[in-house]
């Protein structure tokens, strides 16, 4: 059935409340009246509505004032009939995985795994000698959701020691790479390494999630900044602050240009060490010092490059100073930007702000 022509049909039905026939919604809404038969076919077999008498070659139809349409989707945001599907073949069929499970629906498997995990964490599923299981034939598909266990199908895995999986025996290896059965390391450390590798997947998975939410989070500011300057026919450059509408919360947007200085710094160097020749017998010992320092490498070869803009503060008037100042403007390279978020809370507009600790620069 045509979901373009069903829901406008369903609408008029919904909010016209009186009794009506099928070439009146055809004329109301401008649909074809077979179309219009077939959406009104299809509820009278849900008994969404039901028919009263016939005026003419037409039925006359009301709602059904007993009929309860089943939501879409629960709470949580599991689909009832999806949720159904898959507890019914599971019920029924022969199922050890979710691939499986995939090849008897045609659901995506991220979907499936989503769906096992919350049964399994609700407890209307498990997993005996390979294969899932009902263990609850009552089931209330509306609380589906209200509690997931991330590594539940995991601990099934382990915890059925007569399925395929278990019987496989565990193998352990070490550093170098050699390989040890299970069987024959010290128990504690065979927990130990289950332990590790457990919270380190869910670690790797929360990681990637806080990236997708920090692309998510980045491309909405940059979109909203965008927009604010495209109104002004400009692109937008620089920091913001945003605020929301009550000042309890403040987003912070910097960026920070990453440099680095070209093959012409040496070039400026030369002509710092000119005038510091010309200079010896009355320069300042200490401009000197602080001038030779700019230059000196860390342990890395690195020029701290905020001591050579620093050089940039001193008013000398002299030719190969103020020349040397404009190579280095010259040798100045950005070779990137990053953009630092920072998130603040406060209970009120005369509080100060708090910082949501999240370290996104890190990531």
């Amino acid at each position: 059935m045509n979901n373009s022509y069903t829901k406008p049909v369903k609408n008029y039905i919904q909010y016209n409340n009186k009794p009506f026939t099928t070439k009146q919604i055809a004329d109301e809404t401008g649909f074809d009246l077979l179309q219009v038969k077939r959406v009104i076919a299809a509820l009278l077999k849900k008994e969404a509505i039901k028919a009263i008498s016939k005026d003419g070659k037409y039925k006359i139809y009301i709602k059904n004032p007993d009929f309860k349409e089943e939501p879409v989707t629960n709470d949580y945001g599991y689909n009832y009939r999806m949720m159904k599907k898959m507890y019914n073949l599971i019920k029924n069929k022969k199922v050890s995985s979710s691939r499986k499970l995939g090849e008897m629906t045609g659901f995506h498997r991220r979907a499936i795994l989503r769906y096992l995990k919350a049964f399994a964490s609700m407890k209307i599923i498990t997993l005996e000698l390979g294969y899932y299981k009902v263990i609850n034939f009552e089931p209330d598909f509306a609380l589906v959701g209200k509690k997931v266990e991330d590594d539940i199908l995991i601990v099934l895995r382990e915890n059925d020691s007569g399925g395929k999986m278990a019987r496989r025996e565990k193998v352990l290896k070490d550093a170098d790479g050699r390989e040890y059965p299970a069987k024959i390391i010290d128990p504690q450390l065979v927990k130990r390494d289950t332990v590790v590798n457990r919270v380190m997947k869910r670690a790797f998975r929360l990681h990637t999630k806080i990236m997708d939410e920090k692309d998510r989070i980045t491309s909405d500011i940059d979109r909203y900044l965008s927009q604010t300057a495209e109104q002004y026919g400009e692109n937008w450059k620089g920091n913001a602050e945003l605020v929301s509408f009550d000042g309890k919360y403040k987003v912070e947007v910097r960026n920070r240009e990453r440099i680095e200085f070209d093959e012409k710094l040496q070039v400026a160097k030369q002509k710092i060490d000119e005038c510091l020749k010309r200079w010896t017998e009355d320069s300042n010992v200490n401009l000197q010092a602080v001038i030779n320092e700019a230059f000196q490498v860390d342990k890395k070869g690195e020029i701290a490059k905020h001591r050579i803009l620093a050089l940039r503060k001193y008013n000398i008037k002299d030719k190969n100073w103020k020349q040397a100042m404009d190579i280095i403007d010259e040798a100045i390279q950005v070779t990137s930007t990053k953009q630092y978020i920072a998130f603040y809370k406060r209970k009120s507009p005369n509080k100060p702000f708090e910082l949501i600790s999240l370290n996104f620069s890190a990531i």
